[in-house]
């Protein structure tokens, strides 16, 4: 017997919840945390290997690109912080009505946007 449902390919027809926006951008800062750390774990290491390395990795982080990795690196670090805490309350009992969930997810985006803002004046200024 073959199954007569509707099939819906256009994602972008689907209205997702603030719920369901937060948990999938918390998983895909996860994903791009993991990739700067590669970024970060490389600068670490050559700016600890001589004192050479120190002034190189110093030089690299006065260029534009060097300052949008560092920025996008800490506001993905943010945002997923948030979003953590933000799972680990929910996973304690609390937030998971559907009205205090939206408004706890709606919180942690703009939450996570005045981080990426902050972060940037940190990096810039």
């Amino acid at each position: 017997m073959k199954k007569q449902r509707p099939v819906n390919l256009d994602l972008t027809t689907i209205s997702m919840p603030a719920t369901a926006k937060a948990s999938i951008f918390h998983r895909v800062t996860g994903v791009a945390l993991f990739f700067a750390l590669t970024f970060v774990i490389w600068a670490w290491s050559e700016s600890l290997s001589s004192a050479e390395g120190f002034e190189f990795v110093k030089g690299l982080f006065s260029g534009f690109i060097a300052k949008f990795i560092a920025w996008g690196t800490l506001s993905v670090l943010g945002y997923h912080l948030i979003g953590g805490i933000r799972h680990i309350i929910m996973d304690m009992g609390h937030w998971e009505e559907l009205e205090s969930g939206n408004l706890s997810a709606k919180v942690a985006m703009a939450l996570g946007v005045v981080f990426a803002v902050l972060a940037g004046v940190w990096i810039w200024s």
